[in-house]
C-alpha cells in the first residue's frame, strides 16, 4: 500500500535503454551495407511471431522468445515448451528464481521439413530443407528492463556442412501500461559457415532490429518493428486477451529480390496452460503458406488470470475454512505451541481463509509490502505487516491516532492497533477484499489499487506503470510460492512466528 515509490531507477532504466538503442542506430547506419542477398540472414521461425508481422521484437513473452529478442523469456513465470509444426522447430523455457530464466531452441528437426509427410496434398510447412540452429539463452529482469542473450550453432543445407557459432542480444522494457520497446542485435560477429573442405557454403550477417508495442485500449494491441538493415517493416493488430485473439499484419521489404509487400493473418488459443497458434501467409515467393505451432505451460496455474471465484475454489481445497462468521477485526486467541503442527492448524491460514484470500497470494502480498516485519513503517506512514495507512485503518475499526507526521507513528499496539500483526493482517485482507469486488475479481487491477490507492486505478483499467510494476512483483512471489513448497512454508513459519511472538506482549 506504498504509493510514495520512486521513479527515479525506472527513469534511469528507460535513459540507458533509449541511449542503448541510440548508440547502436547509429554504428549500423555508419556500416557499409553488405547485406544485399537476402538469404544471409538466418530465416525467422515461429508461428505466433510471423503472424504478427514479425513483430515480435517488442512483445516476445514465450518459448519462442530467443528466435526474436532473448530479452523476452524474463517475463515468463512458468515452464514453457512450444513445438512448431511448420518448420520443425522446439522451443523450451523455464524460470529459476531469483536467478533468471533459460531457454533453449532447436530448429529444422523434421526429415523432410514438413511436417510428417512430405507431400503435395501436406498444406503445412515453409522452410527448405537442413537450416539446422541451436541456440542457448538466458534472460533476466532488472525492474522495468529485460536482458536477455543468446549462443548457439547453425548449419547450412547442404551436406558436408559444419557447424558454426552465433551470438545474440537483447534488450525489452515497458515503459508504461501503454508503450512497450524492444532491441535485438543477431549474429552480433557474423557468421560462416564452411564445407568440411574449406569452402563457404553460407553466410549469416549482422542484423538489428527495433520493435514498439502499442496498447490503446487492454484487448487492442499495435505491433511494430523495423530492421535497419536490411531495410524492413513489418506491423500488426492483434484484439483479444490471453485466451483468445486474433492478428492481422503486414510486412514490407525494401529489397528489390524479395516482395515489396506481404500480409498475414491468424489466431491464438491459450487455455488452462495449453496453447495453438495458426497464420496464414499471404506471399507469393511461399509455396507452404500455413504455419500451425502447439505448446504448454507448466508448474503452477497462470496467476494473472485468477478472479475471486477461482480463490475460493482452491482455498476451499487446500485450507481449512475458519469458523468464524463475523466480519468485525476478532480478538486474537493465544494458541500453545504445537511439535506437529499442520498447515490447516495455522493461524495465519485460518484467517486467509476467513478472508477467502489464497493463501500464497496473501504471503506474496506481505512480502511486498514489509517482508514479514510488524513493526515496518514506509516513507508515507503506512504501517505493519500489511503497510495499512491510517486512515484506511481506522475506516476498518483500528485504534489509531491523529498524527501530526504520521510518517512516525508510535510502535505501541495499545496506541497503534496497526502494529497488532493479528489486526492488522486482519485489516488488510479485509480491504484488499474490497478492492478484489469492486475491480470485479480482476486480480491485477486490484493489487494495483492497493499498492497506489483507488482512486489512481479505473474499474476497468489500465493501470499506471508503478501499479503494473508492484501487481507483477506480488503475482511473481505468488507464483513462486506454488513452484516452491518448501519456501511458501518456511514464510508461513516466519508469518507464524510473527503473530505468536505478539501474543502475549
Amino acid at each position: 500500500m506504498k504509493n510514495q515509490l520512486s521513479t527515479l531507477p525506472y527513469r534511469k532504466w528507460c535513459l540507458l535503454l533509449a541511449a542503448t538503442v541510440l548508440l547502436v542506430f547509429t554504428y549500423f547506419l555508419g556500416q557499409k551495407n553488405t547485406l544485399s542477398d537476402p538469404l544471409d540472414l538466418r530465416p525467422e521461425v515461429g508461428t505466433r511471431g510471423i503472424g504478427l508481422g514479425g513483430a515480435f521484437i517488442g512483445s516476445a513473452d514465450d518459448a519462442t522468445s530467443p528466435l526474436w529478442n532473448p530479452a523476452g523469456l524474463a517475463a515468463l513465470q512458468r515452464g514453457n515448451i512450444i513445438y512448431d509444426l511448420s518448420q520443425g522447430a522446439v522451443s523450451f523455457a523455464y524460470p529459476i528464481q531469483p536467478i533468471g530464466t533459460f531457454g533453449v531452441n532447436f530448429l529444422d528437426l523434421n526429415a523432410n521439413d514438413r511436417f510428417l509427410l512430405n507431400h503435395a496434398a501436406n498444406p503445412i510447412g515453409s522452410f527448405e530443407l537442413g537450416n539446422n540452429q541451436a541456440l542457448f539463452s538466458y534472460a533476466r529482469k532488472f525492474r522495468a528492463l529485460q536482458i536477455g542473450v543468446s549462443t548457439g550453432f547453425s548449419r547450412a543445407p547442404y551436406k558436408g556442412s559444419l557447424w558454426a557459432p552465433n551470438y545474440d542480444v537483447g534488450l525489452l522494457a515497458e515503459l508504461n501500461s501503454h508503450l512497450a520497446v524492444g532491441m535485438r542485435l543477431r549474429d552480433i560477429a557474423g557468421v560462416t559457415i564452411r564445407h568440411t573442405d574449406g569452402r563457404v557454403l553460407q553466410t549469416f550477417n549482422q542484423q538489428i532490429a527495433i520493435g514498439a508495442v502499442v496498447t490503446p485500449h487492454p484487448i487492442i494491441r499495435w505491433h511494430n518493428r523495423f530492421d535497419i538493415a536490411p531495410s524492413h517493416f513489418g506491423t500488426s493488430i492483434e484484439i483479444g486477451n490471453k485466451t483468445i485473439a486474433a492478428h492481422v499484419g503486414s510486412t514490407f521489404t525494401f529489397n528489390d529480390e524479395l516482395p515489396f509487400q506481404s500480409w498475414r493473418v491468424g489466431f491464438s488459443l491459450n487455455q488452462l496452460g495449453k496453447e495453438f497458434n495458426y497464420t496464414y501467409l499471404n506471399q507469393e515467393n511461399l509455396e507452404h503458406r500455413h504455419l500451425v505451432s502447439l505448446g504448454i505451460s507448466f508448474n503452477g496455474t497462470q496467476p494473472t488470470e485468477y478472479t475471486s471465484q477461482t480463490i475460493k475454489k482452491e482455498q476451499k481445497s487446500n485450507t481449512t475454512p475458519s469458523k468464524a462468521t463475523s466480519t468485525s477485526i476478532p480478538k486474537p486467541a493465544i494458541i500453545t505451541q504445537q511439535p506437529e503442527q499442520t498447515e490447516a492448524e495455522y493461524v495465519s491460514v485460518q484467517i486467509a481463509a476467513e478472508h477467502n484470500i489464497e493463501l500464497p497470494l496473501m504471503l506474496a502480498i506481505i512480502y511486498a509490502e514489509s517482508n514479514f516485519n510488524p513493526v515496518a513503517v514506509s516513507k508515507n506512514g503506512a504501517a505493519g505487516l500489511m503497510q495499512v495507512m491510517p486512515a484506511t485503518a481506522r475506516g476498518l475499526g483500528l485504534k489509531v491516532p491523529q498524527y501530526q507526521d504520521k510518517r512516525k507513528p508510535k510502535i505501541n499496539t495499545d496506541i497503534d492497533e496497526r502494529f497488532d500483526p493479528h489486526k492488522n493482517l486482519h485489516a488488510g485482507l479485509a480491504y484488499f477484499k474490497t478492492l478484489l469486488e469492486k475491480y470485479k475479481g480482476n486480480l491485477t487491477l486490484a493489487l494495483g489499487a492497493y499498492n497506489v490507492g483507488p482512486g489512481k486505478v479505473r474499474v476497468n483499467g489500465p493501470l499506471i506503470s508503478r501499479g503494473k510494476q508492484y501487481a507483477n512483483k506480488v503475482l511473481s512471489r505468488s507464483q513462486y510460492y506454488r513452484d516452491n513448497e518448501t519456501q511458501m512454508e518456511n514464510d508461513l513459519k516466519r508469518l507464524e512466528a510473527v503473530l505468536k511472538s505478539r501474543e502475549g506482549s
